[in-house]
């Protein structure tokens, strides 16, 4: 009995526990031709006490969403990062990988600075670094104005969101199986593991592709228990390319 607690304590010292089953859920983008890939793409995980890397995959087509499962006796403890890497030279766009450990909460990552992955060193990059930002949920409540027009199918838009503890930048603003951003639609845009940035400040704003403009009326941004309520009053078209009534980034401050 007494070789048994001492084999079970030798193994707890060194991050060993029961199998536990690593989820990683990847959303490909869709707007460019050339966001998928059929090339081998692997990821590392970073832990607190562990990391651990696999093949994630080698078949991920534009607009797809795609489960991977992995079994691993390390026992990783809170996620904070993750790496991908890929062996050809495909363009990849991958635009939220999100990684739950056995039964613990989904930690949600967001290809923030709008990467491509690929070796073809053509407007891409070979490794891409994607770390968890904090824990606060922010959700984006975005009036689109009733003005012809104003809708959008075709303009892929982030944020940044600007507090007094500093910022956090979310995600894509899309809701799956949803025609977003359509005239005077209201409809929110939910961001898990933000930093907590204090009392909100601003939010700016970055049309990243399409042909196409969205001009809203009014946004929302709550994080936690704090919110703040932002209003084109110039009303701004948001656009890809910047002309007398469009632009590409805009920022709304208080």
């Amino acid at each position: 009995m007494m070789k048994f607690a001492a084999a079970l304590l030798f193994t707890g010292l060194l991050g060993l526990t029961t199998a536990t089953t690593i989820t990683v859920t990847v959303r490909t983008e869709g707007h460019y031709s050339y966001s998928g890939t059929k090339d081998n793409i692997n990821i590392t995980i970073y832990g607190a006490n562990n990391d651990v890397n696999f093949l994630l995959g080698n078949d991920f087509p534009k607009s797809s969403f795609k489960t991977v499962t992995y079994e691993t006796k390390l026992k990783l403890g809170n996620i904070h990062c993750i790496d991908l890497q890929t062996d050809g030279e495909d363009w990849w766009w991958p635009r939220t990988i999100t990684i739950q450990v056995g039964n613990a909460k989904p930690v949600y990552f967001y290809n923030t600075f709008n990467q491509k992955l690929s070796n073809n060193d053509k407007d891409s990059v070979p490794l891409m670094w994607m770390c968890q930002q904090g824990y606060k949920t922010c959700t984006i409540t975005a009036e689109t104005s009733t003005k012809n027009h104003a809708n959008s199918d075709g303009v892929v838009i982030m944020g940044t969101i600007y507090g007094k503890k500093g910022a956090t930048m979310t995600g894509i603003f899309d809701n799956d199986d949803i025609n977003d951003l359509e005239k005077g639609q209201t409809e929110n845009f939910v961001f898990p593991n933000m930093r907590d940035i204090g009392n909100i400040r601003c939010i700016a704003l970055r049309a990243l592709v399409g042909n196409d403009a969205w001009l809203f009326n009014t946004m929302t941004v709550t994080c936690g228990s704090k919110s703040k309520t932002f209003t084109n009053s110039d009303e701004i078209w948001l656009e890809v390319d910047d002309n007398d009534i469009g632009q590409s980034f805009m920022k709304m401050c208080d």
